[in-house]
């Protein structure tokens, strides 16, 4: 290798080289160890904050660990190079820490700052629902920061706010105590208390109490609920305890208690207030109580409370699940369930989903629970209800299968069935229609699931838009059973066809193949000498192919919705094919072999007359190939490519060949033999001129 090749060599090294690294490093920035987006963006957060971070590392579906601070709050594979990480903030002082991505195997990091701010909350510590705080109770405030600082004092400033319209509000400042490791501090406060400012703190009114953080900033919100009874919530036969305060000493008050919904007092009754103005009593909820709110209010003789005590309290009822199941075991949606309350003699309804079951609520007591398909009662318990409970309710419904096969049990697929029938409703008497529509699957059957027995169905089944079951369409009083099978027959239909070829002559012993089009019944038959044929098929619509041996002579399609005759015309069949061979001038040639090369390779030959032409009878038409070539030649002939649909008349030219006389020579000989004589009548003609210009001039005497 030269000097100048070595230098070359190593400048395109070095080229490489320089180019290789830039695109490598865009390669590493593209997958490496990277955190792309933090969410939330800010990058700041309080304690309990959902964290997102999208981000890659470069093991692929490798194990990675995301660390806020010291503190491990992620670990997964990731998919491929990708990280999705979602964890929320720890419980941490204030501050600013590092989020840490780690790829565990190749021990590289990617990192980002983020922000821990503090947060506040209170929140008013209340008996569990239904329970609840009543007249005169006090209430713990529990007040929680978190996100502080060591060595920083927090502060609180608790306001709380009675029910309007007293307008009057109650506050309390005091010092939180000092944080925890982990950036929390937490006082609970009671209210009321004497420390509250101003003077007179109270609960002794029913309604809503408001509670705010630091009021002017507020930095956090709650509230909760005095009543002067002991739930807001009770059943049947539970006792309602009611105790009110505020009231004049020794002074009597009246108890009314109103069902919300139709403004009807169940209960009244004079009560006097204690030495201390607390007015005690009691109710019990009667055993035939309807659900729904009540009204309960406490109205004094003469002086009347700030705020009147007047509230809600709820009978509820107990939630209630009735599966509907028809008579073999299967659920049964869109069942309207109805449940009669015999202590209140009222009904409350619901309508089964999807999976056979429907939610309602019924108090205590005995119930009556019915199930009704389109209006008509199909089943029915009896219930006693002590609490929340589930009930299998079976309903008199049967499922239908509709078989639709041939006379000779041949499954007849993709038949439309029309189902209609009539019923009357139980509560009215009335008579209405229904109605139902399927398509039979591979198997030949449609099921109707769960319809109604003892009454009469109508089916129509159909191919094609075509109903074929006139005379066994009806099922009469439909037996209530679980299961029960309906068979319909698709009747069979005569088909009488018969075979004619283009000049419409029978053709004897043609292969017929029939085969129905959605159902793929199959029949076979030859016609006899005669060309007809007779087959009795299954109702549908066929596609029909007529055969001579392995042939195809035609293929249409057939409809056999009736005993029909036709006639199948195959204009392939017993064609007349003439084949005239001339020369390169048009001349006829005699006894050119001529062959007819056709379907399945079928081969006929024949010599030409003495006008030139070939004739062939009985042709099978179709994709052709005629060949015309001389005794010897085989290797040199004419070929033409067509499809015979008619008869026909064909000419071939043979153009290498040209007739003279009784003699056929090739047009090349010919054409050397022409210029052969040119050159001899040429070279005579020069000959003779030369001849005669050399010849002397005859001398004088």
């Amino acid at each position: 290798m030269n000097k100048k090749a070595v230098t070359f060599t190593l400048l395109g090294l070095m080229m490489t080289a320089f180019l290789l690294v830039p695109l490598s490093l865009v390669v590493g920035q593209l997958v490496g160890v990277n955190i792309y987006q933090v969410t939330p963006q800010e990058l700041v957060g309080t304690v309990g904050t959902p964290v997102n971070i999208q981000a890659s590392i470069d093991t692929k579906n490798g194990v990675y660990q995301v660390w806020f601070g010291s503190n491990l709050v992620a670990s997964n594979n990731a998919e491929g190079y990708y990280v999705n990480a979602n964890f929320t903030v720890p419980e941490l002082q204030g501050g600013n820490y590092t989020i840490t991505l780690k790829d565990v195997k190749e021990n590289v990091n990617a990192t980002q700052e983020f922000s821990v701010i503090p947060a506040y909350y209170v929140k008013a510590l209340v008996p569990l629902s239904p329970a609840q705080l009543q007249e005169g109770s006090s209430v713990v405030l529990n007040v929680t920061v978190t996100g502080g600082k060591s060595g920083t004092a927090y502060y609180a400033n608790i306001t709380v706010v009675p029910p309007t319209p007293l307008n009057m509000s109650y506050s309390r400042f005091t010092a939180l105590p000092g944080v925890s490791q982990k950036g929390t501090a937490q006082a609970q406060i009671t209210y009321p208390n004497a420390t509250f400012q101003p003077a007179g703190s109270t609960t002794d009114y029913t309604g809503s109490y408001q509670v705010y953080l630091n009021q002017t900033e507020l930095l956090a919100t709650d509230q909760f609920f005095v009543g002067f009874t002991d739930l807001s919530q009770y059943h049947r036969d539970q006792t309602v305890t009611i105790r009110a305060i505020g009231y004049q000493p020794n002074e009597d008050s009246t108890i009314t208690i109103t069902y919300v919904p139709t403004g009807v007092a169940l209960h009244s009754e004079t009560v006097t207030a204690s030495s201390d103005g607390v007015i005690s009593a009691s109710w019990a909820v009667p055993s035939n109580a309807l659900m729904g709110d009540y009204n309960i209010t406490i109205t004094p003789t003469n002086t009347p409370k700030l705020i009147p005590d007047s509230q809600l309290f709820t009978v509820p009822g107990y939630p209630i699940r009735v599966r509907t199941l028809n008579l073999a075991g299967g659920v049964v949606p869109q069942i309207v369930v109805e449940a009669l309350d015999q202590a209140t003699n009222t009904i409350y309804n619901a309508t089964s989903q999807g999976n056979g079951t429907a939610s309602l609520n019924l108090e205590r007591g005995n119930h009556i629970i019915s199930a009704y398909w389109n209006d008509v009662k199909v089943g029915e318990i009896n219930a006693s209800i002590t609490g929340e409970s589930s009930f299998d309710l079976a309903c008199t419904l049967t499922n239908v299968i509709f078989n639709v096969q041939n006379k000779n049990g041949f499954s007849m697929p993709f038949v439309n069935l029309y189902i209609t029938y009539q019923y009357v409703t139980t509560k009215e008497g009335t008579s209405k229609t229904g109605s139902a529509s399927g398509q039979t699957g591979l198997s030949g059957t449609f099921i109707l699931n769960s319809t109604l027995p003892g009454i009469s169905y109508t089916i129509n089944a159909s191919l094609y838009g075509v109903v074929f079951n006139s005379g066994n369409n009806t099922v009469v009083n439909l037996p209530a059973q679980p299961t029960f099978q309906v068979t319909i027959l698709c009747p069979s239909r005569i088909l009488t066809l018969t075979i004619l070829d283009y000049n419409l002559a029978a053709i004897p012993n043609a292969r017929i193949e029939l085969v129905e089009q959605s159902s793929g019944i199959f029949y076979g038959a030859v016609t006899d000498n005669a060309g007809k044929v007779t087959v009795e098929v299954t109702f549908g619509k066929y596609r029909l192919r007529v055969y001579t041996g392995n042939i195809l002579l035609n293929e249409t399609v057939v409809e056999a919705f009736s005993d029909t005759q036709i006639d199948i015309r195959c204009i392939l069949y017993n064609l007349q094919v003439s084949v005239k061979v001339i020369d390169y001038f048009g001349q006829p040639i005699d006894n050119v072999n001529v062959m007819l090369r056709g379907q399945e390779n079928l081969t006929r030959s024949a010599k030409t007359k003495t006008d030139g032409t070939a004739r062939f009878d009985s042709v099978i038409g179709g994709n052709m190939q005629i060949i015309a070539y001389l005794t010897g030649k085989e290797a040199s002939y004419e070929a033409v490519n067509l499809r015979l649909e008619s008869p026909t008349a064909i000419q071939i030219k043979m153009g290498k060949y040209v007739l003279l006389g009784p003699f056929l020579i090739e047009t090349s000989l010919l054409a050397t033999l022409i210029i052969i004589l040119a050159v001899v009548i040429v070279f005579l003609s020069v000959e003779v001129y030369r001849r005669k210009r050399l010849k002397p001039g005859k001398s004088e005497s």
